[in-house]
């Protein structure tokens, strides 16, 4: 018997790759050394930090998941907007479907 269910494997999973294409873009918008990438940066770095904070709780399968992975979504999508705006599309692209797969674990939980 598996430790994780299929489903919450594939969302772990989610986060997992948008956690390292958050790090990636605000490690790159940081080394570029413009102003206008401030918001990228920390976006980033906030959708990475509480991407990795689900994966902990998702894994154990804590009551608080689902409250959490709300804020993730809510985080990811602005995070998926301000990466679009500065022409960062592939970790839009994973914030977006972070954002999703975050959504629909919430929904399905409360």
């Amino acid at each position: 018997m598996p430790l994780v269910d299929d489903r919450t494997q594939q969302l772990i999973d989610v986060l997992a790759d948008c956690v390292a294409k958050c790090e990636a873009c605000a490690k790159d918008c940081a080394s570029q050394g413009n102003a206008d990438l401030a918001a990228c940066i920390t976006l980033c770095s906030d959708c990475a930090t509480l991407c990795q904070a689900c994966i902990p709780l998702l894994a154990r399968g804590s009551e608080f998941s689902a409250q959490l992975c709300q804020t993730c979504a809510d985080a990811c999508e602005r995070c998926a907007q301000e990466c679009e705006r500065t022409g960062m599309t592939e970790c839009a692209e994973a914030c977006r479907k972070a954002a999703e797969a975050c959504r629909q674990m919430a929904g399905a939980s409360a």
